[in-house]
């Protein structure tokens, strides 16, 4: 037995000193790869096909370090594990290698070394993404790989193209129309030095910050919990950009108290879940999706966010007054106060670090200057203001800890926008987009809104499984056209899909974001999710409007704009009622004829126009009065007050 012990002693120590190490060379490699980031954009001219090349080789590296065969042995590297990363890395540097030639052949001349190292990568890249994300990704790509080698046999009216030589597609793959696209060029000239931003501001304590702003807010009155959720994660949805990271943040925080306090287990899930997902449409940093936006359509990320701004505050308001309306039908309290700080105090802590919020916006908006600019004065910024406070201060170990966390977690989606490369290629290479526009629009016939019936359904389909960034690409790339087609603007088309690509998160049958939640409430995942979506309406329903008036994307005049806020606030908060069936003054339950009126009138007030505005108010109206208790409640206020 002590023989047993011994060496039991022995393989706890020996596996101890090998996970140092690697952390230790996984650390080192990090550090590199956010000094390659800084140099290439602000001090280096490097060839961006080169820039992109080097990313991904790092990113591959750390990919097959952090992310082992087995999990059983993290920290320890397979032979199958260095087999993958080989695979991913030799193929990068064959493309250094060979650049010169590749940037004068690329698309005309196919050598078989190029065949060859265009299989190596992609591989490597979907077993990356198979460790990462599961198989959901890597299965759609090789469906559109099957395609585009297959897709000559189909007739043109089943999408079938003219056919193309197997090893041309695959040398295709290796180049700055696929892998090395614009989807990659997002990734190593914006979303990265994001990202970093996103965890040097949670170094510093931020989330803390926001959930504890949020419940001396919130927390005292009905329901107090569940607001608490959906105002921290609002704030830390500008910092996150990701859903199930949200959900693991403050759901471990928020969903407990949300039971303590009287909630069902599914539904404090999902108010969580519901909360953490509208963190990917909330301005200044939002999904990783809308850099890629602000790229494909190429104008600035500042005018992605103004008008992301309206529609994202109207969700978190549809959320607010849901979760209201649930506290008054359960007939719940707030939290009690000597668990409450004050907010003030709160504030004078904390309010430091909005600062490099607040730059962010300034550089991105007044400012207009460039997204990497911008990200890098922002992180400047953060470091700076940490010192304000000793409880923030990120001194040298924090740093470096910073610097490598932040490159490290760009890892996940640099292997999603390399590996998605390869569905863009295939599109473009196939001509599938064209034909999938004319395919929706002949089903359409001609109706822009059964286009967007179309598109919809299409984004929830492939957004099944998929992180929210693979499904925005791969939709927009398919059904993009086809809205833009039927005269939709670029902008409010390509948020359109944004919209629904995030949802994807809170949607049945697979739901990350819910997921995550219910490894906190223990509820019932389907049910759950249901009830996500039933929270998250206003996100499903507000893209059609916006497509139709461009009021809420703030386009329009001050006048136009305000009418349209106040009016939308109004649908939000009558269409909170048909879902809920309670009253905001008292536990009024209404019946179906007046859930019915309700909705209908939310989806006249949410309509920009002064015609359906006016005859929203008067139907919503209409079902408040149809009640007799507030006839009753008014007349008892007159009598109180003679």
């Amino acid at each position: 037995m002590a023989e047993q012990i011994t060496a039991l002693d022995d393989e706890v120590k020996e596996l101890r000193t090998s996970t140092g190490f690697m952390a230790k060379v996984i650390t080192v490699i990090a550090i590199a790869y956010a000094a390659l980031e800084v140099a290439a954009l602000q001090f280096v001219t490097i060839d961006q096909w080169a820039f992109m090349t080097w990313v991904l080789m790092l990113v591959v590296i750390l990919g097959y370090l952090k992310i082992p065969f087995s999990p059983k042995k993290k920290g320890q590297m397979g032979t199958i594990d260095w087999l993958f990363m080989v695979m991913g890395v030799a193929p990068c540097l064959y493309v250094i290698l060979e650049m010169e030639r590749l940037q004068w052949t690329y698309g005309s001349t196919v050598e078989p070394l190029d065949i060859f190292f265009s299989i190596l990568l992609m591989i490597s890249l979907l077993e990356l993404n198979r460790r990462a994300f599961g198989w959901a990704l890597p299965i759609t790509i090789l469906g559109f790989l099957a395609y585009a080698f297959f897709g000559g046999f189909l007739p043109p009216q089943l999408f079938g193209h003219i056919g193309l030589k197997t090893g041309n597609v695959i040398a295709f793959m290796l180049g700055p129309m696929a892998i090395f696209g614009s989807v990659m060029v997002a990734m190593v000239q914006i979303i990265f030095l994001f990202m970093m931003f996103s965890t040097f501001l949670q170094m510093t304590g931020a989330g803390d910050f926001f959930v504890t702003l949020a419940n001396s807010l919130f927390g005292r009155w009905r329901g107090g919990p569940a607001k608490v959720s959906v105002f921290s994660s609002s704030l830390f949805g500008t910092i996150s950009g990701s859903s199930v990271a949200n959900v693991a943040v403050d759901g471990g925080i928020t969903i407990p108290l949300m039971m303590r306090t009287g909630f069902k287990p599914a539904f404090a899930a999902a108010v969580e879940a519901a909360a953490s997902t509208g963190g990917q449409i909330m301005p200044p940093v939002m999904g990783a999706g809308a850099f890629i936006m602000a790229e494909l359509l190429n104008i600035s990320y500042g005018d992605v966010i103004v008008a992301a701004a309206l529609p994202a505050i109207l969700y978190y308001v549809g959320l607010y007054c849901m979760v209201d309306l649930e506290a008054v039908k359960q007939g719940l309290r707030g939290m009690p106060k000597e668990q409450l700080g004050r907010a003030w105090p709160v504030v004078k802590e904390g309010i430091h670090l909005l600062i490099p919020v607040v730059i962010l916006v300034y550089e991105l908006i007044i400012v207009g200057t460039s997204m990497s600019r911008a990200g890098l004065l922002s992180i400047a910024s953060i470091v700076i203001v940490s010192w304000f406070r000793k409880k923030t201060r990120l001194g040298l170990h924090r740093f470096i800890q910073a610097v490598s966390e932040g490159a490290q977690s760009t890892v996940g989606i640099g292997a999603i926008c390399a590996s998605a490369g390869i569905i863009v290629g295939v599109i473009a290479i196939t001509g599938m987009g064209v034909k999938f526009s004319s395919v929706v629009l002949a089903l359409s016939g001609g109706s822009l809104f059964i286009t967007l019936v179309l598109t919809a359904m299409i984004c929830m389909v492939l957004g099944l499984g998929l992180p929210t960034t693979a499904s925005y690409i791969i939709t927009v790339a398919v059904g993009g056209p086809a809205l833009l087609k039927m005269g939709a603007p670029p902008l409010a088309a390509h948020l359109f899909i944004f919209y629904f690509a995030v949802v994807s998160a809170i949607t049945p049958p697979v739901c990350g974001a819910v997921y995550t939640a219910c490894g906190f409430s223990g509820s019932e995942v389907m049910r759950t999710g249901w009830i996500a979506t039933r929270l998250g309406i206003s996100a499903y329903i507000a893209p059609f409007f916006f497509i139709y008036h461009p009021a809420l994307l703030l386009n329009a005049p001050l006048v136009n704009v305000l009418q349209a806020s106040i009016t939308a606030l109004a649908g939000i908060a009558s269409i909170s009622m048909t879902f809920i069936g309670t009253s905001y003054w008292g536990r009024i339950r209404w019946n179906v004829f007046q859930r019915a009126l309700f909705f209908v009138a939310a989806m006249l007030l949410i309509t920009p126009g002064t015609r359906t505005d006016l005859l929203g108010s008067l139907i919503l109206a209409i079902g408040v009065l149809s009640h007799p208790k507030p006839w009753q409640s008014a007349l008892n206020l007159l009598r109180n007050k003679k």
